[in-house]
């Protein structure tokens, strides 16, 4: 059987456990709602819920807020034992530390325990805990963490507190899943007495003790009771004074569904099996609603918040380690079995800093569509004047679509971002107080502020990529938001027959809705305006003659490597790197800055340059690109995160080996002699050139052109530009009096450079050997000259995936090598320089890692071809 035969079932396995990742989820929340709609009647009292929620007292809720950090804190003690366990040297305050953000963060992001994984490993990384280590205490706790909950399984079955629907068909499903739930306190003892099924743990350890077990069964049990005895307090400040028994089995039942669905936090499914169980109990659906809600913002909200806070450091200080493990983690079996996203964890912090300004933005449009309560509305009344509370109101909404909007430069790391939404948030943290007492909206809107501040050094970059995927989706939520606004004031008003716009009362919840209406609108246009002015990049200029001869000064002091000398056709442009003491010559395409070749300075300054250079295109939401790097720089480009694809081989002549005598050069030697017999004569011409060799040059080059039926191209390679050709000498063959063939001399720069020639061309009916000869002279010039090297440019794809264990890129690159001399004669250049018995060196593309590469070397080809408007025509 084949090797693709074998993978087959693999293959649709891995795709039919996708699909139910999404199907499972999206079935539980259909069951749910199903049995909500059917349970219900369709009865949803807003304003009796917003009643509750702000009739809990307050030092009540603060002690349940105490309550709630102190359960989702309390399951580091699981780490602590297992860490202590392990030997891992920590303090139990490491281990609290860690776990409280791990915990907080898994808690509404979770993805079949990779979120907790995640943070786990880079707060163990930072404490220098090997990989092995932190896998083990890692898997225990992924291990362990669920044992109490099955124990109150157990108990709750067994003493038949357990609320469960009517339906025969529910009642199964739900059976079915607690029995597995109430099977995994016996299997747990049971599996990890095997070592085939712990191999991931440390062999030195050996197999976790019966007492270390039982141990963390008891702190799971206390850390599940915890967290019900949190929402027993939240319903009971609302008013749903539930019994204990009652609560831990509809906690119990509801929990283990809830994670069965695999639906982050449990979120609807949860939260409708607890109602649907203390409704049938005889309790009241707002009441159940109040603490449900209050219990997601004490237990969920609030922690993920102080998490975030307390965290921001780690997000700051280790992506670029979680970004050098993404290799090692995805080969280790446990992470590979939680599926562990290591890429989405480097910009985690920002990422829900994002969000939660999202979620600000939404919180405002979603008050101000709601009616306030009316004990609010006269507390409002009686101190401050109607039209500062409708002024509030309104800007409030205004102020919400901007927050919307504002999302996107935050996730950008958007500097100017950072600073609009900072005001925003302030300001309508005093407007939810003015526009109606909110002071739960006032209070996070304030603590999305905080967060934010702690993480201002991040927000570094000054512009944006405004077409991006990921903008578009942002561009897609703010308009969703606005257009579910906009969908509920209209509803209001057309169902309001005294409808007046123009009439401002307290009451009058439908007038204020319309004139919000146009807040909106008019937030969506300022926003929209201040997008396409606030992020957009500053112009890229091309260099002066003045920033040439200072590139000049550089390359004569320090070596230009292989391409300074296309600097001058200016048409790249000049970043000045380390201190000024560096230049990289770079073009643009796109949301590309493509560098050619490497940075040319003082060796010291190199790692300097290529990180100021990297630094510069992340300010402009921009990606950076290394073109042409030759072997001996990889290190450089490794070190700094860069992936590398091979592009060929450069072909170089160590001047002081060549000679026309000998065997080694034979057929150089015969073709030079059969141009001399064919009366060609070779001569070097020094800049400034005579205006009438540029005019032979130029008629030469236009034949050259159409004969070839080819375009002018540039960046990697020259093109026909006078002041170009002033750069350098010019190498010129002609028959009799006729100039038949030419090219520019790329001069060496410094003591090790390398001369070379770039614009090559000929008429139609040059002679065979031409270019032969062409190159032969040049090269003894250069020699004469005391050059060292001679450079006779790439060969491209040549060498590139040429093995079995190439990168699939790579390898696909080498197809082209072998079968693509329609598009370029590849194989045809290699031969030609094979001639010549060079010394064949790698050339390289150095990008960040998570680039598609061959979107890339099509952004490259179109920057060669001048654009992707000449580069599309040319097809």
């Amino acid at each position: 059987m084949s090797e693709s035969a074998e993978s087959l079932p693999a293959t649709e396995r891995k795709n039919l456990l996708a699909r139910l990742r999404w199907l499972v989820p999206l079935a539980f929340l259909a069951l749910t709602g199903w049995l909500l709609w059917r349970e219900l009647d369709h009865q949803f009292d807003l304003p009796e819920i917003q009643r509750t929620l702000l009739d809990v007292p307050t030092l009540p809720a603060l002690g349940i807020a105490a309550l709630a950090l102190a359960a989702v804190a309390f399951t580091g003690l699981v780490d602590g034992l297992i860490g202590g366990w392990l030997k891992l040297g920590l303090h139990l305050r490491d281990y609290l530390r860690l776990s409280f953000v791990a915990n907080s963060l898994a808690n509404i992001l979770n993805l079949s325990g990779a979120m907790g994984a995640g943070i786990r490993v880079m707060g163990l990384t930072s404490h220098k805990v090997t990989l092995p280590r932190a896998a083990a205490l890692i898997g225990m706790q992924a291990l362990s963490l669920p044992l109490g909950l099955s124990v109150l399984v157990i108990f709750a079955l067994a003493a038949q507190s357990m609320p469960l629907s009517a339906g025969v068909v529910e009642r199964t499903i739900a059976y079915l899943v607690l029995a597995a739930a109430a099977l995994y306190l016996p299997l747990y003892f049971f599996l990890t007495t095997r070592r085939p099924l712990m191999r991931w743990l440390p062999l030195d350890l050996g197999l976790p003790p019966l007492r270390l077990k039982l141990e963390l069964a008891f702190i799971s049990l206390l850390d599940w009771v915890l967290a019900a005895a949190t929402l027993w307090a939240c319903l009971y400040v609302s008013g749903a004074h539930v019994k204990p028994g009652l609560m831990l089995g509809a906690f119990a039942g509801a929990s283990v569904l809830g994670l069965a669905s695999q639906v982050p936090g449990g979120l609807g499914v949860f939260d409708g099996l607890i109602l649907l169980a203390l409704k049938e109990a005889g309790f009241d659906q707002p009441v159940i609603l109040s603490g449900l809600l209050l219990f997601r913002i004490t237990y969920y909200l609030l922690p993920l918040l102080v998490g975030l806070y307390v965290g921001s450091e780690m997000f700051t200080q280790n992506s670029a380690i979680v970004a050098r493990l993404r290799t090692r983690l995805g080969s280790h079996p446990l992470f590979g079995m939680l599926g562990l996203p290591a890429v989405l964890l480097a910009d985690l912090g920002t990422r829900l800093l994002a969000v939660l300004t999202f979620g600000a933005g939404a919180l405002l449009l979603a008050s101000a569509a709601m009616p306030s309560v009316s004990e609010h509305i006269i507390e409002v009344r009686a101190r401050l004047p109607i039209l500062f509370v409708e002024g509030s109101s309104w800007f409030s909404i205004l102020t919400g679509v901007l927050l919307l909007g504002l999302a996107r430069g935050i996730d950008g790391r958007l500097r100017v971002a950072y600073r609009v939404t900072m005001w925003l948030l302030l300001i309508s943290a005093g407007l939810a107080v003015t526009k109606g007492l909110h002071f739960g909206e006032a209070l996070f809107l304030l603590a999305v502020a905080v967060l934010l501040r702690t993480r201002k050094r991040v927000f570094t970059r000054r512009a944006m990529t405004l077409t991006s995927a990921t903008t578009l989706g942002w561009y897609a939520g703010l308009l969703i938001c606005v257009l579910v606004f906009f969908a509920i004031g209209a509803a209001q008003v057309l169902g309001d027959d005294s409808f007046d716009l123009f009439y401002f009362g307290f009451g009058e919840h439908t007038s204020r809705i319309g004139r919000g209406i146009v807040a909106a609108l008019i937030g969506l246009v300022i926003y929209l305006i201040w997008q396409f002015f606030a992020v957009k990049r500053p112009p890229l200029t091309l260099p002066s003659r003045v920033e040439l001869e200072q590139a000049r000064g550089i390359y004569l002091a320090h070596g230009g490597g292989e391409f300074a000398h296309l600097t001058f056709m200016r048409d790249k442009h000049l970043f000045w790197a380390a201190d000024h003491q560096a230049v990289v010559a770079f073009g643009s395409i796109r949301n590309r800055l493509v560098a050619l070749g490497s940075p040319c300075g003082p060796e010291a300054a190199i790692d300097r340059a290529i990180l100021d250079f990297r630094r510069y295109a992340d300010a402009q939401d921009r990606v950076p690109v290394f073109y042409e790097v030759l072997e001996p720089d990889l290190s450089h480009y490794h070190d700094h995160g860069f992936d590398l694809f091979k592009l060929g081989e450069l072909a170089l002549i160590r001047l002081e080996e060549f000679s026309l005598a000998g065997k080694r050069w034979e057929d150089l030697r015969q073709a030079v002699n059969r141009a001399t017999k064919e009366q060609l004569t070779f001569e070097i011409v020094q800049a400034p050139h005579d205006s009438v060799v540029l005019a032979e040059v130029k008629q030469v080059s236009d034949t050259w052109l159409a004969y070839k039926g080819s375009a002018e191209k540039g960046f990697s390679l020259g093109r026909f530009d006078e002041d170009y050709l002033e750069w350098g000498p010019l190498a010129l063959v002609r028959r009799a009096s006729e100039l038949i063939a030419f090219a520019n001399i790329v001069p060496p720069y410094g003591a090790n450079g390398t001369a070379s020639v770039d614009l090559m061309r000929h008429v139609g009916d040059a002679p065979r050997s031409t270019m032969d000869y062409l190159f032969a002279n040049v090269m003894l010039w250069a020699q004469a000259q005391g050059h060292k090297t001679f450079s006779l440019g790439m060969a491209p794809l040549s060498r590139v995936g040429d093995n079995q264990y190439a990168r699939i890129n790579e390898r696909l690159a080498s197809l082209a090598f072998r079968y693509g001399g329609s598009l370029y004669n590849y194989q045809g250049v290699r031969r030609f320089k094979d001639k010549f018995k060079p010394e064949w060196t790698g050339s390289y593309l150095a990008y960040p890692r998570g680039i598609w590469v061959p979107g890339l070397l099509i952004d490259v080809a179109a920057l060669v071809a001048g654009g992707y408007g000449k580069f599309l025509a040319n097809r």
